[in-house]
């Protein structure tokens, strides 16, 4: 064979290769971002569906008896369609691929390998996402398995699967039209394009430019991959930026669901899941645990007196007071309004008490002239722990209890104070 034909021939085999290996990892890499895309979709559609039918029909067991789960979310997705005869389970397609969990981590709803009823292990627990319904927690969603393609979804990979081959086929023709004009002058060319189309594959984020020389079909070539390089360059960097700005409102609405906007401190909703969680490993470990309950003194008179502009500062530099005051494992949160609540894990009645007092003192010293020359601010506190209580709740009453005594025994104080806690 000529080494024209060679040419050509190892020309071929080298721009398939490197263009079935760029089209491998793109393929590749599209079809992981997908199946992330649709796991991710398909997890957040299972928990608003569920949580809006425990919301309708109060439980799941009430739910199973009038409205099948998959009937009603194929109704709510087509709600103009004629309510059908046949779920797709009974039609031997998984209407889903989630294990439901009540709040304390039993299986209640398709369990994969657990039955129901059965209490899953806690690294399983740690990721299921919660379904809160009025403020509490009502059921836990873990996904399990590979999601259903759609019609449509199988319908996208196909064309992108058609359009890969047909650009490794492009490549092909190309290649061997070149080698049999060009023979020799090729060789030298098509390193230098292999060299960089081989570094594309393996470096998706670094752009290649293969330096024009000649303005014939080599020329051609150069020039058309790099615009096509470019474009991959361009995709890929949108992409990316696309990625990152997704990932960043992700956190940024994460925040938002579990912080105060006023104070930056974690909202009632948030305390109230970390509260739970905490009392429950205090019973199970026998590990103390207390709370506080504290209230601004006469605040509804600082806003009539001095403004709500000033109010709302006098809420946030008490909620920097708190936060200074207190451990990185307790858990600060504005209750309502200018009520406060701090959980003070593995810590008895009598060194919360210290804390309290010591908060309540820095609240009434500091610089509030700052603010408003007339300006003082003082905290009415009641404390409890968890001392033969059945749940948070009645925790939370019982510091409660002792906040009221705090008011009317005169305010600006903590109830019970350090020297009567022990």
């Amino acid at each position: 064979m000529k080494l024209q034909g060679k040419m050509t021939l190892t020309l071929l085999l080298v721009s398939l290769i490197a263009a079935g290996t760029v089209g491998a990892v793109a393929y590749w890499s599209l079809m992981a971002d997908f199946r992330q895309s649709v796991k991710e979709q398909a997890f957040e559609n299972f928990q608003v569906d569920l949580r809006d039918y425990l919301i309708q029909y109060g439980s799941l067991e009430e739910g199973r008896q009038q409205e099948p789960f998959d009937v009603f979310v194929e109704m709510r997705h087509r709600p103009n369609s004629i309510r059908p005869q046949r779920s797709r389970l009974r039609q031997g397609l998984p209407p889903f691929r989630f294990m439901v969990l009540d709040p304390d981590g039993r299986v209640v709803g398709p369990g994969g390998d657990y039955s129901p009823g059965e209490l899953v292990p806690d690294e399983i627990i740690g990721r299921a996402r919660p379904i809160i319904v009025n403020g509490r927690l009502a059921m836990q969603v873990v996904q399990i398995g590979e999601p259903v393609l759609t019609e449509q979804d199988l319908n996208y990979l196909l064309v992108m699967r058609k359009a890969l081959i047909t650009g490794i086929l492009t490549a092909g023709a190309i290649a061997l039209l070149l080698g049999l004009v060009l023979g020799k002058r090729l060789s030298s060319a098509m390193r230098t394009l292999t060299k960089a189309i081989r570094t594309m594959s393996f470096d998706g984020e670094q752009q290649q430019n293969v330096i024009i020389r000649t303005r014939d079909e080599i020329g051609e070539l150069a020039a058309a991959f790099n615009a096509m390089n470019r474009e991959l360059f361009q995709a890929h960097s949108d992409l990316k930026n696309s990625h990152d700005k997704v990932q960043t409102q992700a956190r940024e609405l994460k925040l938002l669901s579990i912080r105060d906007p006023l104070t930056e401190l974690y909202n009632r909703r948030h305390f109230d899941q970390q509260a739970n969680h905490l009392f429950k490993q205090a019973i199970r470990y026998q590990h103390s645990l207390a709370v506080m309950v504290g209230d601004l003194d006469h605040f509804k008179l600082i806003n009539d007196n001095f403004s709500h502009a000033i109010g709302d500062e006098v809420l946030r530099r008490v909620s920097k007071i708190l936060e200074q005051g207190t451990r990185k494992s307790d858990v600060v949160a504005r209750y309502g309004g200018e009520e406060f609540v701090v959980l003070f894990p593995e810590t008895d009645l009598e060194s919360a008490a210290r804390v309290c007092e010591k908060l309540r003192r820095a609240i009434e010293t500091h610089n509030w002239h700052e603010l408003h020359p007339e300006l003082s601010v003082t905290i009415s506190i009641g404390l409890g722990i968890d001392t033969g209580v059945e749940n948070m709740e009645k925790l939370i009453a019982l510091a409660d209890k002792n906040l009221y005594q705090a008011k009317h025994g005169g305010r600006n104080r903590v109830i019970p104070a350090p020297d009567k806690a022990a």
